[in-house]
């Protein structure tokens, strides 16, 4: 072989080794891209995600405490003023005992007087022994002298065809669905408290009469619903016999509805709000809620902030868009806070009007550059650009879907309790019971005694009362 021959030889194997070394290069590339998207995936938690803060791992950074234990005790600090429980009012008081010294503390002589001064009051509260009436109707027979037809005594419209009272069936419906106690505890506590015999059957069937009852009050509430100027709307899972259904969560002006479905998409949304829900709206991201025009949507700058958090947390190559992103977020919502507090609006909207500005020129580069996440996190958003502010043009409208997302924990805490439900009838049940305690907890008014009346209208076969009482006319 000649010495050319040769060259070239050693010129070829170069060029496949660099080939090699070149294939090599874009495989760790692409694995390095792999690893440290991994990783970031490792990271995420409650402050860059739509997870809840349950989810959090003990060794998560959001777990961990702000500053050092001090080395203070516990409780209340020297100074401290404290507070005391007010006494009740002594028309309310039960019973009264005067107690009167024997004795002088210091001497030891007997011969007291009068001091005049008012007595140093103490109550003492305690629940007494509590035993359920039971009423025995009897229905006597009698003959008839003419015919000879035995006749039956029929029972007053008033008297429960059950073999529970309403209260009863009130204080059972409310321990179940809005203190998310289990039926076996709920018939172990009556057992226990009251000494009343309830087997888990009868709680179901009781949860189904007063089901039935408040089907006109869920009704009521999905047509308030649907009136209401401005709804906060949110989602969770939810299952029937272990198939996945979906609590769909609508805060209105003056109710709240938990209205659970098989599917969560547009549809769903629809049998919620009505295809003439005339209203504005605070969402997530969900593509269910594309179908709401942008001009009356609001995005949920929490669930942005948690974004953009996780652009930070994430692969390096999109950390600058996340860093600049969750800086104009944290400043917006600090601005909202301020605007609560001092409730200037004008001082508001000129404070944040930069901020939006540098959010769509953040939104432009980032829907040109060359990471596929970023780019497409970024194309997502101005697509839905009128989304993001319409807080700053409309005066009420909040920048996060808070409202909604406390609402609907609701029923994150009775679904993990209870594991859903499993039977049609059990879905009706959770959706009713839930938007009837949370419209009436808006509203400041009392469940119980609302209960005990749909449950004595459901028992007496007469017309339920209202959810939300109509205005007197003046």
């Amino acid at each position: 072989m000649g010495h050319d021959d040769l060259v070239d030889d050693l010129r070829a194997v170069i060029r496949e080794l660099r080939d090699v070394v070149q294939q090599l290069r874009e495989s760790v590339a692409v694995k390095d891209a792999r690893i440290e998207e991994l990783e970031s995936r490792l990271r995420r938690d409650s402050g860059n995600s739509s997870k809840p803060p349950s989810s959090d791992p003990p060794w998560s950074k959001r777990r961990r405490r702000r500053r050092p234990p001090s080395d203070k005790k516990q409780g209340a600090q020297p100074g401290h003023a404290g507070t005391t429980r007010e006494l009740a009012d002594e028309r309310d008081v039960d019973e009264i005992v005067d107690h009167e010294p024997d004795a002088c503390t210091a001497c030891g002589c007997e011969d007291l007087l009068a001091s005049g001064a008012a007595p140093r009051r103490h109550q003492v509260t305690e629940i007494p022994p509590v035993a359920p009436t039971i009423t025995e109707h009897r229905q006597h027979a009698r003959v008839c002298a003419r015919c000879g037809e035995t006749v039956l005594a029929v029972l007053p419209p008033a008297v429960s065809r059950s073999a529970f009272g309403p209260r009863l069936h009130a204080l059972v419906a409310t321990l179940v669905a809005d203190y998310r106690v289990s039926r076996s505890e709920v018939a172990r506590f009556l057992r226990e408290s009251f000494g009343v015999r309830l087997s888990v059957g009868s709680v179901s069937n009781i949860e189904a009469r007063v089901s039935r009852g408040l089907a006109g009050a869920f009704e009521e509430a999905l047509a308030a619903l649907r009136k209401s100027g401005l709804a906060h709307i949110d989602e969770t899972p939810w299952k029937k016999q272990g198939i996945l259904h979906w609590v769909w969560t609508a805060v209105g002006d003056d109710v709240t509805v938990h209205r659970i479905d098989r599917r969560r998409n547009r549809e769903a949304l629809e049998r919620l709000i009505g295809a003439d829900f005339e209203g504005l709206f605070v969402t997530d991201r969900l593509a269910s809620y594309d179908g709401i025009p942008p001009e009356r949507r609001q995005l949920c700058w929490a669930h942005l902030e948690r974004d953009f958090r996780a652009f930070v947390q994430g692969p390096s190559a999109g950390r600058s868009f996340g860093a600049k992103g969750l800086g104009i977020a944290q400043t917006l919502m600090r601005e909202a806070r301020q605007l609560n507090d001092d409730g200037d609006r004008g001082r508001f909207e000129e404070a944040i009007r930069l901020q939006l500005g540098e959010l769509i020129d953040l939104l432009v580069d980032g829907a040109c550059a060359e990471i596929p996440k970023v780019s497409g996190f970024a194309a997502h958003l101005l697509a839905r650009h009128d989304a993001l502010w319409l807080f700053a043009d409309r005066a009420g409208v909040p920048l996060t879907n808070n409202r909604a997302e406390r609402a609907v924990r609701k029923m994150v805490l009775w679904r993990k309790g209870s594991f859903g439900s499993q039977s049609e009838r059990g879905l009706r049940f959770a959706e009713r019971m839930a938007t009837v305690i949370a419209t009436k907890r808006r509203r400041a008014e009392g469940v119980l005694d609302y209960i005990v009346e749909v449950a004595r209208a459901a028992l007496d076969g007469t017309p339920a009362p209202k959810l939300i009482p109509q205005p007197v006319q003046g």
